[in-house]
Formats: C-alpha cells, sequence, structure tokens
C-alpha cells in the first residue's frame, strides 16, 4: 500500500476506518523493526518526514511491544494507529508503555480495548463552513488536540 506515499523502505502504510472498498481512511505508518530507529529522537525525526497523525514502531513483534509517535510528540495511547498495528501484526495483545491493550480480530474488523483514561483529552470545536476548517493550520495553534468540523451538505 506503499503506492501513494514516499516512504523509506522498510516502512508499512495503512490506512486505518477505511471504506469497503479499501479507500479514504487514516494514514498510518508502521515500522515493523523499531531497532532501525533505537532512540527517541530517531522515531521524532521519522514521524515528522512521513507525516502521518501516527507512526508506529514495532519494538517487539513477537509480543506486540509497540511505541507510538505523532510528529511533535511521543504518544502513550493512539487508538487507529493500534487498531492498525493490530490488523497488521495479527496479535491479540499489544504491549506500550500505559498498560496492555487486547486486540481481537473479528472477520474483516479490528477491535481493540484499552483504559479511557489512556486517551489524551481533545478539544472539540465546530466551524460554520467545511472551508473554515480546511483554511485551518496544521496543526492548529494551542495545547491538546483538536477536532474541528463543519456540517456539510
Amino acid at each position: 500500500m506503499n503506492d501513494h506515499y514516499d516512504v523509506p523502505r522498510g516502512i508499512d502504510v495503512l490506512r486505518v476506518f477505511c471504506g469497503p472498498d479499501g479507500r479514504h481512511g487514516n494514514a498510518l505508518g508502521v515500522v515493523r523493526d523499531g531497532r532501525s530507529h533505537p532512540d527517541e529522537a530517531s522515531r521524532q525525526r521519522l514521524a515528522r518526514q512521513l507525516g502521518f497523525s501516527e507512526t508506529v514502531f514495532v519494538d517487539d513483534p513477537e509480543r506486540g511491544r509497540v511505541d507510538i509517535h505523532a510528529p511533535g510528540v511521543r504518544l502513550p495511547f493512539a487508538g487507529h494507529p493500534l487498531v492498525g498495528a493490530a490488523w497488521l501484526l495479527d496479535l491479540e495483545i499489544l504491549e506500550l508503555a500505559v498498560g496492555d491493550v487486547f486486540a481481537r480480530q473479528d472477520g474483516e474488523f479490528t477491535w481493540i480495548t484499552a483504559r479511557p483514561e489512556w486517551a489524551p483529552p481533545r478539544m472539540f470545536q465546530q466551524y460554520a463552513t467545511a472551508d473554515e476548517v480546511e483554511a485551518l493550520p496544521s496543526p492548529p495553534p494551542g495545547e491538546g488536540w483538536l477536532y474541528a468540523w463543519a456540517w456539510e451538505d
């Protein structure tokens, strides 16, 4: 699935929460060999270079030990990267520093179960038009995560 992205060798690009035809969804980078980026600084550099909302580094593929990085910060937990990693690695448990995330396959779907307090706080803000949302800087200024949205007919 790397055909739409210019990514270094050894990185899988997944689309999580895609449509029935496999299109759209949230792009995610997965580095199957986390040893290729062994420290925080090199992981942050690669996450910024790739530009996906998150990149998963697999530190132990048999135990499911993973580490998640956004372009500007290491994340203790994030849902869509873990759904993608669980699907790709076909594992029932993913190990994170905050604790274990449980995964299950249900036909073509992958589900995860985790503690809600692991999710970072989010701010939700509605805008009048989709154009206003599109015009926001990326990432938006301020602290934390912003979910910006608008109704579109």
